[in-house]
Order: C-alpha cells, then sequence, then structure tokens
C-alpha cells in the first residue's frame, strides 16, 4: 500500500468512526427521552386526580373563589410534576456520566466537543470541561480537530482551558477572543431538550 493510499484509508476509517459516534450518541438522547414520556405518563397520581375532582366539584357549585383556588391547585401540581420530571432525568445524567472511563460516555463527549466546535464561527477555538473530562478531550484532540476541520471546511485550531468548569458533564466552547460561546454541557442539553417537551408533558398530564 503506498503512503497516498494509506492516509486516504486512514482518512475514511476517521470518518466510520466520527459517524458512529454522532449516530450512537443521538439514539442515546433520543432514548433518554422517550423513557422521560414514559415517566410522565407513570406520574399521574391519585394526588392530581383528587385535586382535579375538587375543582370540578367546586366549579359546580359556581363558587368564584374556589374555582380559582383549584386553578392554582392544578397549577402547583404542573410546577411539582415538570420538576419531578427533570430532577429523574438529571438523576440519570449523572449516573450515565459518572463511569467517566465508560466506552458510551466517551463517545457522547466526543460528539459534544465536535458539535459545539463546529457551531462557533473561529479557527481558534477553546474547549472548557471539568477536569475527568478534560482528560479525556486532551486525548482525543486530534480526532477532534481533524472532524471539526472537515465539518468547517478549513483548518481550525483548538485549546484547551486551563480552568476545569463545575458540570455534570460536556464541554463549553468559545471563540478565542471570547465572542462566540457555545455551551454543550449535558445541563445545557437537557435544559434546551426539557424546554421543548414542556407542553408534550403536561399535554400528556392532563388530556391523556
Amino acid at each position: 500500500m503506498s503512503k497516498e493510499e494509506l492516509k486516504t484509508y486512514i482518512r475514511s476509517k476517521a470518518d466510520e468512526e466520527v459517524k458512529k459516534i454522532i449516530g450512537e450518541a443521538e439514539n442515546t438522547a433520543k432514548k433518554m427521552i422517550e423513557e422521560a414520556e414514559i415517566k410522565a405518563a407513570q406520574i399521574k397520581d391519585e394526588k392530581l386526580k383528587k385535586i382535579k375532582k375538587e375543582m370540578d366539584e367546586k366549579e359546580k357549585a359556581g363558587i368564584s373563589f374556589a374555582k380559582m383556588d383549584g386553578r392554582k391547585k392544578v397549577m402547583d401540581v404542573k410546577e411539582e410534576f415538570l420538576k419531578r420530571v427533570l430532577n429523574e432525568v438529571e438523576k440519570r445524567l449523572k449516573s450515565f456520566s459518572s463511569s467517566k472511563m465508560s466506552e458510551k460516555y466517551q463517545e457522547v463527549l466526543m460528539n459534544l466537543a465536535i458539535e459545539a466546535a463546529s457551531n462557533v464561527d473561529s479557527e481558534e477555538l477553546e474547549i472548557s470541561a471539568n477536569k475527568s473530562d478534560l482528560d479525556v478531550l486532551k486525548k482525543n484532540i486530534q480526532l477532534i480537530k481533524s472532524s471539526v476541520s472537515k465539518i468547517r471546511g478549513k483548518e481550525v485550531e483548538i485549546e484547551f482551558d486551563g480552568k476545569a468548569i463545575d458540570t455534570i458533564g460536556g464541554v463549553i466552547v468559545y471563540s478565542k477572543d471570547g465572542k462566540q460561546i457555545y455551551n454543550n454541557t449535558l445541563e445545557a442539553r437537557l435544559s434546551r431538550t426539557f424546554e421543548e417537551l414542556k407542553g408534550k408533558l403536561l399535554t400528556m398530564l392532563f388530556e391523556g
């Protein structure tokens, strides 16, 4: 095998690996969302039924104040429900990321770094993460750089912030001048996903 053929082969294998990492990370995220939705359906407990029944009885009695009080209780239940779902998913994230050296978590971490770096429009980037994640990222810096450079269509330089950040996992990527930032920590991803799911979860709770 010639030198050029060897280079082509290596690039091909690297591309396959990146696609595999991205695919598995997306499947993991999808599974977590599906399980959160199942959990939402299970939280339709007796307390909610009792409050809804109480509100219906007060509305039938035509008592205005009672109706307002009933609505407030339902709103309180909605808030409690959302907190319980959020706490449940946070626990799963912590459990998932607690085994820092697991192959699955490392794949997700790499995908988060590549995605974040690809979305910051700068050729000079800095990556921040917690201490254990930084160790993993540093070992894979060449793969991250080559993947991001290919996605962006130009070479990029990537450095690591010397200070570890307080996060469950994931990364924050900055442009060198500090004008751009992409927060791809697990907490940020959860927050974005949860905001998108709020309406659907509440519909499942009160109309399912």
